[in-house]
């Protein structure tokens, strides 16, 4: 299984004046999808993910390596003429432009959307900032915590994903492919002002509308997926691993209950005094053992994997979802595209509607 099999953006330029992971999440889908990505980085020491841990070669990471693959690599630097000329050649017959300057960078340095509309008239521009181009953060600093904070979703833990960087990719991805059709279609050029702060709160968009409901009408918010409930819980195991459970159908939580051994608890689905009472069953054994007996096709139980697990999972594996690619360290994993083009996969022998 190869990392990119369907490529439908081949013909579209994009040019990236990002840095790091959010505006790198975006082209990154983009170049995945066939678009030509080139990837604006300082002549000395290239973007910063190139000198993360754990490294790969001289120039590179496995961050790197998985951000910025199938991009093209153009050092220049903004602040000298020719280099400058360089890009906006670039700029000149591309699709789109993406840059995560803070307000008002990105004109100084010559490549504002004014500027770069002049020499493009139908160009989508994208700028991806902490809180946006206007308000009273506009020129904040800020990273994922951040953002995140600010949109009522932070817990008291750090989150091992990136939340608001990541979905701000993705959204920049999205308004530079709706833009450029839009382009092509009339030649009407976009500026489109993404910032991380909107995105954290588009992410958690169902809890914070919830939330601030259930203030304006008194009323409690009545979900299983507060972490409230016993039947969408993560448990520790005994041997230190969890478990996930999340068995909000109730005839999954039957089901769940009768491979437990437990159907006592049919009624206290969403008894929150429950929790602790399954966390002690569960913490009897350790991971391995109630992952034989609980996950099934009918539970909506699985094993809390960390990150070095998923190598080993059949699923992830035969889908392809995760493949090994030569490196100049050896063989590397790196995690394949999200996008599988049925039509273009051979069904399987004695395969039928």
């Amino acid at each position: 299984m190869t990392l990119v099999n369907w490529r439908p953006l081949d013909g579209v330029t994009v040019v990236d004046f990002t840095r790091m992971a959010p505006g790198g999440t975006g082209t990154l889908l983009l170049a995945d999808l066939g678009a030509t990505v080139h990837k604006i980085e300082h002549p000395t020491g290239g973007d910063d993910t190139r000198h993360l841990k754990p490294k790969v070669g001289a120039d590179s990471s496995a961050q790197h390596q998985y951000m910025d693959r199938g991009k093209h690599s153009v050092r220049a630097d903004l602040k000298q003429q020719a280099d400058l000329a360089l890009v906006r050649s670039l700029v000149a017959d591309a699709d789109a432009v993406i840059e995560s300057f803070r307000p008002g960078v990105a004109a100084r340095l010559g490549i504002g959307f004014h500027d770069l509309a002049a020499i493009n008239p139908s160009l989508v521009y994208v700028s991806l900032s902490g809180y946006g181009q206007s308000g009273p953060r506009a020129a904040t600093a800020g990273h994922d915590l951040n953002f995140v904070g600010y949109a009522g979703l932070l817990g008291e833990t750090v989150p091992r994903v990136l939340q608001a960087d990541v979905t701000g990719g993705i959204l920049a991805a999205l308004a530079i492919v709706s833009g450029v059709a839009r382009a092509r279609q009339d030649g009407t050029p976009a500026h489109v002002d993404l910032s991380l702060a909107d995105a954290a709160l588009a992410l958690g968009g169902m809890q914070v509308v919830e939330a601030l409901a259930a203030r304006s009408l008194d009323v409690e918010v009545e979900t299983p997926l507060n972490g409230q409930s016993p039947c969408y819980q993560i448990y520790r195991c005994a041997d230190g691993r969890s478990l996930a459970v999340a068995a909000i159908e109730p005839k999954f939580w039957q089901r769940t209950l009768q491979l437990l051994g437990r159907e006592e608890w049919l009624v206290r689905q969403h008894d929150p005094t429950l929790i602790s009472e399954f966390g002690a069953v569960i913490a009897t054994e350790p991971q391995a053992h109630w992952v034989e007996i609980l996950v099934e096709d009918d539970t909506c139980v699985s094993p809390v994997l960390d990150p070095q697990d998923v190598s080993s999972d059949s699923h992830i594996l035969e889908r392809g979802a995760l493949c090994e690619y030569d490196s100049v360290a050896g063989p590397l994993w790196q995690v394949a595209s999200p996008f599988r083009n049925l039509a273009t996969i051979p069904a399987a022998v004695g395969h039928s509607n």
